[in-house]
């Protein structure tokens, strides 16, 4: 039996390759880096979150401590969900239509994530789980009524990234490192442990929302439309 200390490791490395896919096939290479290069930067932040309610994995620098793990996780989670639809769609840039960019309402929706988990999770003690995919849910619904085109591709992409996510789960959580949550997670919630095959299904909503929203980030804020 591998140490725990790996099963964290090893599950950003799973995702590492369903990256390596979609950035085989991805048209955009030098966007997706550009992008995944931020996304890990994001990825060690989320800890600021997730620490206190969510889990406390062991990382090569001890439990419940950032790690490499963190930055290599959120690289892999931004691509895959980021760009699934542009590698395994048929879907490409509609040049003859494009809207003005969109660069101060990112910002602003990225102001309203980051402050509805720390306003709901932190100062009112909401359980990080539900206000997180609440807030990712909420954010795609806001995306979608303005730009009801980009709703096709988010859905394709949120089930697609759950599909590879349960995989990667399945093998990480039943056949190496099988009682991880029972050790390290803190999902003694209603609906946030509640597993099937031994996944978290709060997991599972995470991985989804996430992905349906962060598929849209490029149409939405550079004024992309796909035809």
């Amino acid at each position: 039996m591998l140490p725990d200390k790996y099963a964290y490791l090893i599950l950003s490395l799973l995702y590492m390759v369903a990256w390596a896919i979609v950035y085989w096939k991805n048209p955009w290479k030098s966007g997706m880096i550009k992008v995944c290069a931020v996304g890990g930067i994001m990825g060690v932040i989320a800890e600021v979150w997730y620490f206190r309610d969510y889990w406390r994995p062991p990382t090569l620098f001890g439990e419940g401590m950032v790690g490499i793990e963190d930055y290599i996780i959120g690289f892999a989670l931004f691509g895959v969900g980021g760009y699934i639809h542009s590698s395994f769609t048929k879907k490409e840039i509609n040049y003859d239509k494009q809207t003005p960019a969109k660069n101060w309402n990112f910002f602003v929706l990225f102001l309203l994530g980051c402050g509805s988990l720390t306003l709901f999770s932190i100062g009112l003690g909401i359980h990080s789980g539900y206000v997180t995919f609440l807030t990712f849910f909420l954010l795609s619904v806001y995306i979608w009524v303005q730009r009801p085109d980009l709703i096709g591709l988010s859905l394709i992409s949120g089930f697609a990234t759950l599909a590879i996510s349960f995989l990667i789960y399945y093998i990480n959580f039943n056949i190496l490192f099988h009682d991880f949550w029972d050790k390290y997670g803190m999902l003694d919630e209603p609906i946030l442990g509640f597993k099937i095959a031994n996944i978290p299904l709060s997991e599972m909503l995470w991985h989804f929302s996430w992905a349906m929203l962060c598929s849209m980030f490029r149409g939405y804020r550079n004024g992309v439309y796909y035809k």
